[in-house]
């Protein structure tokens, strides 16, 4: 994730990147073990160093059979062992030549953007792992971007272009045409109360204009004639079709 903030910074320059840490309540002496790890591959560890892990995930193991000692042997190795808990992520933004916590002071289109960003190289980084270019890139937004002024709006969908996902998004007011995004499919809803129907109005946006697309259009229904056999419609009527052109 922090490769893919790396290559595509924002154009606002904001540069962003992801720590994963031990929790404030983590296991007493994790801190230790994990920089061990990180620094040095197990096969250099000597038996001093695998004494001290086995004993920091043996009592890991002891404090759950007391915590839930009704629960399976597998159950709990499954919870001692799950070392995400013992782990949270963090944002961090460049500033000033330092990192310092995403949480700072920051304006409202900076804050979503620190929050938003991470979340599109979570994703890209996934699809990326499918180790195919021509796989499936596709992230779901309900009532996406709601309370952020258009300008963050315009960033954060021009965002999902540099990172090359493709979304499918509602919202009550954002169409998404800003020079940011190179292209988009809008289906424009509309409705009104006492109608069971919804008005569905196509259009495409070019990345420099918003183009309504044709519509069908539909024939008057004709008027039942009694005397004629229902099976037996008029040449060129059929209630109910579509005219496409």
């Amino acid at each position: 994730m922090n490769e893919e903030l790396e290559v595509r910074p924002t154009s606002t320059g904001m540069r962003l990147r992801l720590l994963w840490r031990p929790t404030r309540d983590a296991p007493a002496g994790l801190a230790e073990l994990r920089a061990k790890q990180l620094r040095q591959s197990t096969d250099v560890w000597n038996d001093k160093d695998r004494r001290a892990v086995g004993a920091f995930l043996q009592e890991q193991i002891n404090r759950e059979r007391l915590r839930d000692d009704a629960a399976t042997w597998s159950e709990q190795l499954t919870r001692a062992l799950d070392y995400r808990a013992w782990h949270e992520f963090t944002i961090q933004r460049h500033q000033d030549g330092q990192w310092r916590p995403a949480t700072g002071p920051a304006s409202g289109g900076e804050r979503v953007l620190a929050a938003s960003v991470p979340l599109f190289a979570a994703a890209s980084s996934y699809y990326g792992s499918a180790g195919n270019p021509f796989a499936p890139r596709l992230i779901a937004l309900d009532e996406a971007f709601a309370g952020v002024d258009d300008d963050s709006r315009a960033k954060c969908l021009g965002l999902l272009a540099t990172f090359d996902l493709d979304v499918v998004m509602t919202s009550e007011r954002e169409w998404g045409c800003y020079p940011q995004v190179p292209g988009l499919g809008i289906a424009h809803l509309a409705r009104h109360d006492g109608i069971d129907a919804v008005l569905v109005t196509p259009w495409r946006w070019d990345g420099r204009e918003r183009h309504l697309l044709s519509t069908p259009e539909r024939r008057a229904p004709r008027q039942r004639n009694p005397q004629q056999d229902d099976h037996q419609p008029e040449p060129g009527t059929a209630p109910g079709l579509w005219d496409v052109p």
